[in-house]
């Protein structure tokens, strides 16, 4: 769904009717939007909740040209690929290691040191206090947000 087209009610944007993309046989359409879920989610509060990222340099006056300028710095970023529901990892097929992100909009967080360590948290292998809980992101740009 796009974020800032159908939000589920204002200022939110809507979450995944299905929390574990079908890589094989997913729909596209649904696969491309669960891949731009982050970036729309940074557009929803470029929009709606006056964000702005330090780095984009000042913000345009403008909400249409604040959108463009954030559009274009966003396509330049890492992208991010989903694992579970709104939880992130980045796309770079030679790095391993980044800890999962949660993404909803501009509020990210960290959900698991890597993605072994996530499975376990979020499905119920890991207890609190069983692995020592540091996480470090590595992603430029989302980790600025985390």
């Amino acid at each position: 769904m796009n974020a800032r087209s159908e939000p589920r009610e204002p200022g939110v944007i809507d979450t995944h009717p299905q929390p574990w993309p079908d890589w094989r046989n997913g729909d596209r359409d649904q696969l491309r939007s669960l891949l731009d879920w982050p970036s729309e989610g940074v557009l929803f509060d470029v929009e709606n909740n006056g964000f702005w990222y330090d780095g984009w340099g000042s913000r345009p006056s403008g909400t249409a040209a604040a959108l463009a300028t954030a559009t274009r710095m966003l396509a330049q970023v890492p992208k991010m690929v989903p694992v579970y529901g709104h939880r992130y990892l980045p796309g770079d097929p030679r790095a391993f290691g980044h800890p999962v992100l949660s993404m909803w909009q501009t509020d990210i967080i960290y959900y698991g040191l890597d993605l072994a360590d996530y499975i376990g948290r979020e499905f119920g292998r890991v207890g609190p206090g069983e692995t020592p809980w540091e996480p470090t992101a590595s992603v430029e740009f989302w980790r600025d947000l985390v």
